[in-house]
């Protein structure tokens, strides 16, 4: 009975019965650590290349071009995954001005094979939009009103230079200060004649707008102030040798000069920030503004509508969504 009792108590080699039966969930343990930060490695590198490859497609969609964009973004897989991409599941999707390219595959383990886990799976999703820009527009020129003369000028320039091109001008004289209400008509001088201005391709353009706080225009003054009516004669007084006021559409500071709408009965007044440019639609239709001349906001003073084209940018506004 004392041997047996002995033999109970004895503790010798407990350590190395109870570190064998430890080692295998301390090798998963250990196994699972190292191949997960391989793992996680393995797809920050698939990641960033996903990220490429979609800037490399949405650098040359346009919306309609997806096979092009696609082919963009595969030559750039295949250049930095090379036969590794024959082992992945790649996909490739474009959807509301969007290029988006996804990754799939397994990583190789170390430790884990213990456990019988030899591969783990891993996978990205890169999503870049490729926004479109108005590059060309048609402007068709309105009516013109108020009690004081503006000329209009419709100015592009052409990518490449910094050179303000006029294509367009409309010069307005009231003559009825007492018309329309009160608002006041007049008369105006369009070049072209037919108030349709095609601005081809630019790199920027906008309308400015000169105002003189006179019913007459530059060189002239108003011979007739027994009333409402307006007689602009020719005068060499210094006073009618400039323009008072000057506006630009694309100054953010006067944006609340602009009143836009789809139709020329919806117009509304915008806030500060916006500019012309930022308005354009691609949609192919015409859409209506109203240019105040800051002599007050209830009824603006010159009419036209607009309708833009559009093409990619090039990818100059290219950027990472995802």
């Amino acid at each position: 009975m004392k041997k047996i009792r002995n033999f109970l108590k004895d503790r010798s080699g407990a350590t190395a019965v109870t570190f064998a039966l430890l080692l295998v969930p301390m090798v998963g343990m250990t196994g699972l650590a190292v191949d997960y930060t391989r793992a996680s490695g393995d797809r920050s590198r698939l990641q960033g290349i996903a990220d490429s490859a979609a800037l490399a497609g949405a650098s040359v969609f346009t919306g309609e071009n997806k096979a092009a964009a696609e082919a963009s973004a595969r030559a750039y897989l295949r250049a930095h995954l090379g036969a590794e991409m024959d082992k992945m599941q790649v996909g490739f999707d474009t959807s509301n001005q969007r290029v988006i390219v996804s990754l799939a595959g397994e990583t190789n383990t170390l430790f884990m094979k213990v456990l019988a886990k030899e591969k783990v799976a891993i996978g990205v999703l890169a999503e870049a939009l490729a926004p479109l820009k108005p590059s060309s527009a048609e402007i068709q020129i309105g009516a013109a009103y108020g009690h004081w003369a503006k000329k209009v000028s419709v100015i592009v320039i052409r990518p490449g230079t910094t050179k303000e091109v006029v294509l367009g001008t409309v010069i307005y004289e009231a003559s009825d200060l007492s018309a329309e209400d009160g608002r006041g008509t007049g008369k105006t001088i369009i070049d072209p004649a037919d108030g349709k201005i095609l601005l081809g391709e630019y790199k920027e353009f906008f309308l400015r707008m000169e105002v003189k706080k006179k019913p007459c225009n530059i060189g002239r003054y108003d011979s007739n102030t027994s009333s409402s009516y307006v007689t602009c004669s020719p005068t060499t007084n210094s006073e009618y040798k400039n323009y008072d006021l000057k506006f630009t559409t694309n100054d953010p500071a006067q944006s609340k000069y602009l009143f836009v709408g789809d139709t020329a009965d919806t117009l509304k007044q915008l806030e500060d920030g916006a500019t012309l440019e930022e308005l354009l639609d691609c949609d192919q239709q015409w859409h209506f503004h109203g240019w105040e001349d800051g002599g007050g906001w209830d009824k603006q003073d010159f009419f036209y509508k607009i309708k833009a084209a559009c093409k990619a940018v090039d990818g100059e506004y290219v950027r990472l969504t995802r």
